[in-house]
C-alpha cells in the first residue's frame, strides 16, 4: 500500500509506464489461448526433456564407457592370469616327473649312478621316450632338459639347444629355493624363436650330482595382446613383474622396459598416463594390464561432441514441432476429450470422424476399434469362465473314469484267475455297459432310475470282487424319470467300495423324494474306517489339492457336476468319524424334462 502511494505522487509519464510493463508481462505469462499454452509447455517440457536427456544420457554414457572398459580389463586380465597359472602349474608338474621321485627322475637316478656306457645309452634312449611322452600329451610344451650347472652343458635334452644360452640370464619373475618362474622370454631352442614361460628346478641325485631341470613351454600372450588390441581399438600392454615391483617382461618394450620399477599399489587405479589393473598369480608374480588415459578417454570425447551436435538439431527440431502442433492438436484434441468422456460414462457406440490428418483420423478409427474389442472381450471373458468351468468338470471326469476303468480291469483279472470261466461273459457284459455310460458314449439322458441303475451294475461288479453287503432301498415315483446330472452316483459309492470298506462290511444306499419341497435326497451310508477331520476338511475344499487322492478326486468331481447342472440349488453333505464310517447326502432338485447338457 505505501508503494502505491508513492506512485501517486510521481509524474504521469512513469506512473503510467510502470503499469503498462506489468500489465503487458502479465498477459504474456497469463495465458488465456489454448494453443499458446501448448506452443509454451510443449516447448518448455520438450527443452527440459532434452537437457534431462542430455544429462542422463551423459552420465549413462560416461558410466558405461567407464565400466565397460574396467570390466573388459578385468576380464582380459583374469583370462591371461588364469592361462599363466595353468601353464605354470603344468610346467611343475613337468618338473616334478623330472625330479628322483618321478618316472623321468628316477631313470636319470640309474642314468647318472651307472658307469657302463652301454647301459647309460639305453638309459639315454629311455629317458628322451619318457620325455617325449610329456611333451606329447601337451602341445604348448617345447624344450624339456636337465642343465649341468658346474658345466655350463646340457646334460639331457629333447630337442637341440642354443649355443649361448645361460640360465641365469633368465627373466625369473617368482620363486624361491629350487624353484624359480621365469616370465615370457625367447625360447632356448635352437630352432624356435617362440616366446615362453619357463620353470626351472634344482634337483639332487643320490650320488651327490646336482642338475637343474629346464620345462618351457609356448605362451599366447602376443597374439591374445594383438587380439584385444584390434577387437577394442584400445592399445593395452601386459606387464610381468616380480614380487620387488620390477618389471620382468612387457607387451610394448617402448612403454614399459625390462628391469623398470613399477610403483603401483592396490588391485587397479589410474595414473597421469595409464589406466591399469593387476591381478597377482598363484606362484607370487604379478600381471598388470594398462591403458593409455587418452585412448581411455577418447570414446567419450568422440561421444561428446556428437551429442552436442545432437542436443542442438533436436531442440531445434522441438520447437518447430512445437509451432506446428500449436496448429495441428487444438481441435482433435477437443474431438479426444469428448470421446473419452462419453466413454468413460459407459458409452460404447462408435462415431466416425474426419479431421483431415491421417494420424488423428487413425487415431479415432483405432478407439472405435478398441470399444468393439472392448465389447467383445466381455463376451469372451463370459464365455471362456463358462468354458474353463465345463473344461475343469471334463478334466476331473478324466481323472475318475481311468481310475476306476483300472480298479474294474483288476477285478476282470481276479475274476478270471479264480473262475476261469464261468461268470466272465456277465461280467464283461456289465462292464461294457457301464464304461459305456462313464464315458458318454451311450445316447441315453441320465436320470435318477439310470443313475441307480449304473450305480446297482458298478455295486454288482465290486461284489464279485469284494465280500460286502449292499442294502439298496429305492422309493418308487415319477421323479426317476426326472433330468439328473450324470455320473454323480457312481464316484461316490466307488470311493465307498474302495477306500471306506473293509471286507464283510455294510453299504446302505437310499433314495426318497420330498412333494412339498421338489427335492430327493440321497443317502450313501458306509461301516468302513471312517475319516480324520483333517481328510474331511480337505474333502470339504472346492479346489485342487495335491492331498486330494482317492475321495478327493470323486467328490470334487461330483461337486462340479451338481454346481454345473443345479447351479447352487444342490446340496452335499459329507459325516464321519474314524472307525465309524461315512455318510454323503446328496438333496437335489426336481427338473422338468429337457435337454441334458453336453458333458
Amino acid at each position: 500500500m505505501e508503494v502505491q502511494g508513492k506512485r501517486l505522487f510521481k509524474s504521469p509519464v512513469t506512473a503510467h509506464k510502470k503499469p503498462g510493463i506489468l500489465s503487458m508481462l502479465r498477459n504474456r505469462l497469463l495465458f488465456s489461448s489454448l494453443r499458446k499454452r501448448i506452443m509454451v509447455l510443449l516447448t518448455i517440457g520438450f527443452v527440459g526433456c532434452a537437457i534431462l536427456m542430455a544429462s542422463v544420457s551423459y552420465n549413462a554414457i560416461y558410466t558405461m564407457q567407464h565400466d565397460k572398459i574396467k570390466t573388459s580389463m578385468a576380464f582380459d586380465l583374469y583370462q591371461q592370469t588364469t592361462k599363466q597359472n595353468q601353464m605354470y602349474n603344468n610346467l611343475l608338474q613337468v618338473t616334478q616327473q623330472m625330479t628322483p621321485e618321478g618316472t623321468v627322475g628316477h631313470l636319470m637316478e640309474t642314468y647318472v649312478s651307472t658307469a657302463d656306457i652301454y647301459s647309460q645309452r639305453l638309459l639315454s634312449r629311455d629317458i628322451s621316450y619318457n620325455i617325449g611322452l610329456i611333451t606329447f600329451s601337451n602341445p604348448a610344451m617345447q624344450l624339456v632338459m636337465y642343465y649341468n650347472d658346474a658345466s655350463g652343458q646340457a646334460a639331457l635334452t629333447n630337442l637341440p639347444v642354443r649355443a649361448d644360452f645361460k640360465l641365469e640370464s633368465l627373466p625369473d619373475v617368482a620363486g624361491m629355493g629350487e624353484l624359480r618362474y621365469q616370465s615370457p622370454h625367447k625360447s632356448l631352442c635352437r630352432f624356435s624363436d617362440d616366446l615362453v614361460v619357463s620353470v626351472t628346478r634344482e634337483v639332487t641325485f643320490s650320488d651327490g650330482t646336482k642338475l637343474v631341470v629346464y620345462v618351457e613351454a609356448k605362451t599366447d600372450i602376443p597374439t591374445d595382446m594383438s587380439s584385444v588390441t584390434e577387437s577394442l581399438k584400445m592399445p593395452y600392454t601386459l606387464v610381468f613383474t616380480d614380487p620387488a615391483g620390477y618389471v620382468t617382461y612387457s607387451s610394448n618394450a617402448t612403454a614399459f622396459e625390462a628391469g623398470q620399477h613399477l610403483g603401483l599399489k592396490g588391485q587397479s587405479g589410474t595414473t597421469d598416463d595409464y589406466v591399469w589393473n593387476r591381478m597377482t598369480g598363484d606362484y607370487g608374480y604379478d600381471i598388470t594390464l594398462l591403458l593409455p588415459v587418452s585412448y581411455y578417454n577418447h570414446e567419450l570425447y568422440t561421444w561428446k561432441n556428437h551429442m552436442y551436435w545432437i542436443l542442438a538439431i533436436a531442440l531445434l527440431m522441438m520447437f518447430m514441432l512445437t509451432l506446428v502442433l500449436r496448429r495441428l492438436i487444438n481441435r482433435p484434441f477437443r474431438l479426444i476429450e469428448k470421446e473419452m468422456r462419453t466413454f468413460g460414462k459407459g458409452y460404447m457406440g462408435t462415431t466416425q470422424y474426419h479431421t483431415g490428418i491421417d494420424e488423428f483420423d487413425r487415431i479415432f478409427d483405432q478407439f472405435n476399434i478398441m470399444k468393439r474389442q472392448i465389447q467383445q472381450l466381455i463376451m469372451d471373458v463370459e464365455q471362456k469362465e463358462k468354458r474353463r468351468h465345463q473344461l475343469e468338470i471334463e478334466k476331473l471326469a478324466y481323472q475318475i473314469n481311468p481310475h476306476f476303468l483300472m480298479n474294474t480291469l483288476n477285478s476282470v483279472r481276479w475274476l478270471a484267475v479264480m473262475h476261469k470261466q464261468e461268470e466272465i461273459e456277465k461280467f464283461i457284459s456289465s462292464l461294457i455297459i457301464l464304461l459305456n455310460y462313464n464315458l458318454g458314449k451311450s445316447e441315453e439322458k441320465a436320470t435318477f432310475r439310470s443313475e441307480i441303475q449304473v450305480m446297482r451294475t458298478y455295486l454288482e461288479l465290486q461284489q464279485m470282487r469284494h465280500d460286502f453287503e449292499v442294502k439298496l432301498n429305492v422309493a418308487e415315483g415319477t421323479y426317476l424319470d426326472s433330468p439328473v446330472a450324470r455320473f454323480i452316483l457312481q464316484p461316490i459309492v466307488e470311493n465307498a467300495v474302495c477306500h471306506g470298506l473293509d471286507d464283510n462290511g455294510m453299504l446302505e444306499i437310499s433314495v426318497s423324494p420330498d412333494e412339498a419341497t421338489q427335492m430327493v435326497r440321497i443317502m450313501i451310508r458306509d461301516d468302513g474306517k471312517g475319516l480324520s477331520q483333517e481328510t474331511l476338511g480337505l474333502l470339504q475344499r472346492d479346489t485342487p489339492d495335491q492331498q486330494q487322492t482317492g475321495w478327493g478326486i470323486g467328490l470334487r468331481y461330483v461337486r462340479s457336476m451338481l454346481e454345473s447342472f443345479y447351479g447352487y440349488k444342490a446340496r452335499m453333505g459329507i459325516e464321519s468319524m474314524p472307525n465309524q464310517g461315512t455318510t454323503v447326502t446328496l438333496t437335489l432338485p426336481f427338473l422338468e424334462q429337457r435337454k441334458e447338457r453336453a458333458m
